[in-house]
């Protein structure tokens, strides 16, 4: 039985989930051509940047650990600071042998709870096709498609409302 816990990223996992983001961007996300993937893993999304993005609470990434087996990290969620009192998820992911045993679902609790905990009154994430009806089933609302959006592809905005919006939260640093 998988025993899964949902944390935030501690440095000394850094090695780990940048092999495990990696492995996912390559995998999952179709809609990104071999060449804009590495582009994200070798420009944008490199293991530095998320060293710098973690040391400078610019980012939170949420960590799903399998603890009863020797690869722990086995999902994530990369989400942006707050802004304007809403919370964006950057990047969410699942190693895909693991999927459908609601590990994804938990991130997307986790990432809910950690905004309400910051005051934010929304959260916020941009899907590929693919994951429409996952973050449907969840609960997030869908908002809106960008049409040819960045990097070439069609995204699905999903939303929820999870508070009220208050100005002291919106111009909060």
């Amino acid at each position: 039985m998988m025993e899964v816990k949902i944390e935030k990223l501690q440095m000394q996992n850094l090695d780990e989930f940048w092999q495990v983001f990696a492995q996912i961007l390559k995998a999952d996300f179709p809609g990104y051509s071999k060449s804009v993937v590495d582009y994200f893993l070798t420009r944008m999304y490199l293991k530095d940047n998320f060293d710098h993005w973690l040391k400078t609470d610019w980012k939170v990434i949420l960590i799903a650990k399998n603890t009863k087996t020797e690869v722990k990290i086995i999902g994530f969620a990369v989400l942006d600071k707050p802004y304007g009192g809403v919370c964006f998820c950057r990047w969410l992911g699942v190693l895909p042998e693991l999927r459908k045993n609601g590990i994804g679902r938990r991130l997307i609790e986790e990432w809910i709870s950690y905004a309400k905990n910051c005051g934010c009154d929304k959260v916020e994430i941009a899907s590929q096709p693919n994951a429409k009806k996952f973050y449907e089933k969840c609960g997030l609302n869908l908002e809106g498609k960008r049409n040819l959006s960045y990097f070439g592809i069609d995204q699905f905005i999903f939303g929820k409302v999870i508070g009220e919006p208050r100005d002291e939260v919106m111009v909060s640093e």
